[in-house]
């Protein structure tokens, strides 16, 4: 019968090749902390769970017999293998190594993920970084992922998340298309205008306005325009096609810069469905790779 070593066995086999390199029992147990009486029980255990003799012993020399020296040339490269991942497995977890593997929202990760890789991978060189875009919602760290950068949290409590950006939006239009049509003076006259709006199946789209009261007024709003990516919103608005609703995060800088203009700024509003902030988000575990949490880490110093 084949024999199949326990975990105990692995003391067994390392002492063995030890015995070899050491050129007696007595030293190569003490290398692994056992007394002299330990470290020959061991092996004479390991010869009758493997029935066969592995050492020549005399009282001044130990040498492998033809058995012993098959078995260590197959044994030496498998405990060498065996602790090289061993030790990789334990940077993983108190280095930044191997590849970090990112699904994210798209327009989210073109302006505030991938501006950033290079000074992520010069302070961790030893990170690969394997980054997927898509505009899909309802995304979860699955299937060989380890960060999602998703609109707001999943449900559960399997998975961490990390805010990395404001749930605000900014209703907004070019100077150009104000200066054409002037601006919307309430919610209401959003209606008198083309808006730019987010596709979201065969549904019409709808922007919510809240109230003085603290409630919700729907306005289902239509334009020239519609598109699953904020993105091309961002520069149909730009162009002058009409008004946008679009998270801070994307229209910030245009607003601040004039290329763009917040219209009712005491008047917060989101698209149906829109309003959640951007989150890091991980699978719960006891121990998270180190990799996660650096990267984590740096986008959240520059992103928040």
């Amino acid at each position: 019968m084949l024999y199949r070593p326990r975990m105990d066995r692995l003391t067994a086999f390392r002492l063995f090749l030890r015995t070899l390199d050491r050129g007696g029992i007595a030293a190569a147990g003490r290398s692994l902390g056992l007394s002299p009486t330990a470290a020959s029980r061991a092996l004479r255990e390991l010869e009758d769970a493997l029935s066969a003799r592995l050492l020549d012993r005399t009282t001044r020399h130990v040498a492998p017999t033809e058995a012993g020296r098959r078995l260590a040339a197959r044994l030496a490269p498998l405990l060498e293998g065996l602790d090289t991942a061993l030790v990789e497995a334990r940077e993983m977890h108190e280095e930044a190594t191997g590849t970090l593997r990112i699904l994210a929202r798209r327009s989210y990760a073109l302006r505030h993920v991938v501006p950033h890789l290079a000074a992520f991978r010069a302070a961790h060189p030893r990170v690969e970084v394997d980054l997927t875009l898509t505009e899909q919602t309802g995304l979860v760290p699955a299937h060989g992922v380890d960060i999602v950068i998703r609109l707001g949290l999943p449900a559960g409590k399997s998975f961490i998340g990390h805010s990395l950006a404001s749930g605000r939006r900014i209703l907004c239009a070019s100077p150009a298309y104000l200066a054409r049509h002037g601006a919307p003076a309430t919610a209401e006259a959003v209606l008198d205008h083309p808006c730019l709006t987010y596709r979201e199946a065969e549904e019409a789209p709808v922007w919510v306005f809240a109230t003085a009261t603290g409630g919700r007024q729907e306005i289902t709003v239509s334009g020239p325009f519609r598109s699953n990516s904020g993105e091309a919103l961002r520069q149909a608005a730009l162009d002058g096609m009409g008004l946008v609703l679009l998270p801070e995060w994307m229209v910030g800088e245009d607003v601040a810069a004039g290329r763009l203009t917040a219209l009712l700024p005491g008047l917060p509003a989101w698209p149906e469905r829109y309003q959640a902030e951007i989150h890091a988000v991980h699978a719960r575990a006891e121990r998270i790779p180190a990799k996660i949490t650096a990267f984590v880490a740096h986008l959240r110093t520059k992103t928040t």
